[in-house]
């Protein structure tokens, strides 16, 4: 059947070092989306409710792990600060550029930025009190999502959130018709995207495998899901 399986063919940008010019464009659209299509929701959910819980005056300490241009980091502060919350965010990600134009668009108050290699986070444990990723897991094998998680689990002292797209016919789609004006490695890298993506139940059978049974997987609206939970 038509993508019932998870593709694993490599995106243009797991390949090549496009143009500082053209990598730019890609992380407009990628903010774009996860703006308009349910990404910065699906994080900003779990934050409303992890919330309930947090202390009058404490400062929550958040890891963003490839969080490329830093939109969910300032999504995150922004929405804190709306609340009273005291909130600092750590963006990690690999590539220069991105955490470039990321400090230059910050223009909030507690941010912070990391280069490292997820697969090799740098980070002591309990580091942080909640770790996030945003259209990053679809990137991964799932035995590196595996490890991925028991990773964040490490670091985190309080608990987790991804958010990536999930894999369906339509999801693709719909794609093809949202990429029409995009450049070539958005055009190629969003419908492909969707087709490495998982499933509800595909990241449910991984968190299984990783034993982090206060995490769930979930559907959202615009083909999102999350993988997220809090500790007891």
């Amino acid at each position: 059947m038509w993508m019932s399986a998870r593709s694993y063919e490599p995106e243009i940008l797991d390949v090549e070092t496009p143009s500082p010019d053209e990598l730019k464009k890609c992380y407009v659209w990628m903010k774009a989306i996860n703006r308009w299509l349910g990404g910065v929701s699906a994080t900003l959910s779990w934050f409303e409710h992890f919330s309930r819980h947090w202390s009058p005056g404490e400062t929550i300490r958040v890891l963003d792990v490839g969080a490329g241009s830093a939109d969910i980091p300032r999504a995150l502060i922004t929405w804190a600060s709306k609340r009273g919350f005291s909130l600092t965010v750590t963006a990690l990600d690999i590539d220069l550029d991105a955490l470039k134009w990321a400090r230059e668009d910050a223009g909030e108050e507690g941010m912070r930025f990391l280069s490292a290699n997820v697969l090799r986070m740098p980070c002591r444990s309990g580091a942080f009190d909640y770790v996030t990723s945003s259209l990053f897991f679809h990137h991964l094998t799932d035995e590196q999502i595996v490890k991925v998680l028991s990773a964040m689990d490490g670091i985190a002292q309080r608990g987790i959130v991804i958010n990536d797209l999930a894999r369906s016919r339509s999801a693709w789609l719909l794609s093809q018709g949202l990429m029409l004006f995009a450049n070539r490695i958005v055009k190629n890298d969003g419908p492909l995207s969707i087709k490495k993506s998982l499933r509800v139940d595909e990241a449910r059978g991984l968190i299984e495998q990783s034993g982090l049974g206060y995490l769930s997987a979930q559907g959202h609206p615009f083909y999102r899901l999350t993988i997220a939970g809090e500790k007891a």
